[in-house]
């Protein structure tokens, strides 16, 4: 009898037979010395805004803030949803920033939000053009000790007066040195505040300011990172709540992580590749959350979602039901939940690690594993066994929920086809705990591929499953 390998990170590969195996909507870990491979969180509803097309959102001192197509809402930390009057510009994803101004010893923070269209000032009632109308077109906002900093296309980065809306406290009206240029940016993308600098990303190199009380530009260079960032939405990690590094897309089509001003490559093949295929870079999105202890950055785009573990450097695929990649999008840490938008409803949803669907509807969780082989020999499996949890059922429910199971079938040429029919096997009703999960003389003979092992279940409920073994039969070489 062998071990059968299924793979720590999502290893699909190109072609058949290159692979390591697969994790969709399953992510790897180990509880003390045990091997676990588990079912993402699903997600529940925090609030409904009645309006589709999530742009991003951010946390104003205990209000979220929140873009919606071109509208603008507040929503409490009881899920109580406002619209604002007036209108929030432009279709793409939003930037948005706050200061710390106070009026009276109380917090009246100016927040601005920047789209595809302009610069917006929105207060707790309503969306207004930006006050400042010599500030130039920037692509986005972002805050350090108390300026507001916009950059701009063309490379150059404007800063607010401190704790004010405007370009030049001075007279309200922009002042041509309150700006410095990043000369070695090729245009900016966007820029980001972390660990108390300034992160101007362009498409050739990010540079780094911090604050050094200059004037009229009141930042200072401390250094230049030459890579590029993808676009403006293909970066994490600068959010509040999260706690560790930040992660980019880089130019070259790499998953980074800037460690200090080394940007570390963490992302594998299948990854990349996936990145590479996307042609308009434009719709390739980042994200980043923590559930149960697990930190995760997400990369998504229009054909695909991987998700990484900061914790383990271990990667997995997410994909929501008949969708090709994941619908939450945007995440933003508030009222201490991880939130994100949902491009299916109106809703604004919220991860959760007791939740095996998405708002009702369930999702496929599969594992392929990589091939048990002896090459050059051909081989046959007599029998394969593998460790779930089982007897996780609800009482009452669907018949999938009370009844869980998942489908076996296997490859005998590296993953290019798969055998039908699936082979069904119960995971057990609530409370039968002793089920074995077994597959006898399963897909027939085997070439120099060996076989291969997937295993689906879309039930609803509690899944954890500890490795799979194989008793196998070697026929010689062909």
């Amino acid at each position: 009898m062998v071990d059968i390998p299924f793979p720590r990170s999502s290893q699909p590969g190109s072609q058949p037979g290159e692979g390591l195996g697969r994790l969709l909507n399953r992510y790897f870990e180990l509880d003390g010395d045990i091997q676990q491979w588990k079912t993402v969180p699903g997600l529940v509803t925090f609030a409904d805004t009645l309006v589709a097309g999530p742009r991003g959102s951010f946390d104003v001192n205990g209000t979220l803030y929140d873009a919606r197509a071109q509208t603008a809402v507040t929503v409490t930390s009881g899920g109580a949803v406002t619209a604002l009057a007036g209108t929030l510009n432009g279709t793409a994803a939003v930037t948005w920033a706050k200061n710390n101004r106070a009026t009276g010893g109380s917090p009246t923070p100016d927040v601005v939000c920047v789209t595809e269209a302009g610069a917006f000032s929105v207060s707790a009632t309503a969306v207004s053009n930006y006050p400042d109308i010599s500030l130039p077109q920037p692509n986005s906002v972002a805050f350090l000790d108390g300026y507001f900093l916009f950059t701009t296309g063309d490379g150059r980065i404007f800063a607010s007066g401190v704790n004010d809306i405007w370009v030049n406290d001075s007279d309200h009206t922009q002042n041509a040195l309150a700006f410095t240029t990043a000369d070695q940016s090729g245009g900016l993308v966007r820029g980001t505040s972390w660990g108390g600098q300034f992160f101007a990303f362009g498409q050739k190199a990010c540079t780094v300011y911090q604050d050094a009380g200059l004037s009229p530009f009141p930042l200072s260079r401390t250094s230049v990172i030459p890579i590029g960032l993808a676009s403006l939405t293909a970066i994490t990690g600068f959010e509040p709540g999260w706690g560790l590094a930040q992660f980019f897309v880089a130019t070259d089509d790499t998953v980074r992580r800037l460690d200090g001003y080394t940007p570390t490559t963490v992302s594998n093949k299948d990854v990349e590749r996936a990145i590479s295929a996307q042609i308009d870079k434009t719709r390739i999105e980042m994200s980043c959350h923590v559930v149960g202890g697990r930190p995760v950055v997400v990369v998504k785009g229009p054909a695909f979602t991987w998700e990484y573990n900061a914790a383990t450097g271990y990667w997995n695929e997410r994909q929501s039901a008949n969708l090709t990649n994941w619908r939450a999008s945007r995440s933003v840490y508030f009222s201490k939940k991880w939130l994100y938008g949902d491009t299916l409803t109106t809703q604004i949803v919220q991860l959760s690690a007791s939740e095996v669907d998405e708002l009702g509807t369930p999702f496929t969780a599969r594992l392929e594993s990589g091939p048990v082989k002896q090459f050059p020999n051909r081989i046959r499996c007599t029998a394969a066994y593998f460790d779930f949890t089982s007897g996780q059922g609800t009482v009452g429910g669907t018949s999938d929920s009370m009844n869980p199971s998942v489908l076996i079938s296997s490859s005998l040429d590296g993953g290019g086809n798969w055998s039908t029919p699936q082979l069904r096997r119960d995971l057990g009703a609530q409370g039968y705990f002793n089920k074995m999960l077994r597959v006898n003389r399963i897909g027939g003979i085997a070439s120099q591929h060996g076989i291969r092992f997937r295993l689906d279940s879309s039930s609803p409920v509690y899944s954890s499953f500890r490795g799979g073994r194989a008793d196998i039969q070697i026929l010689g070489a062909p």
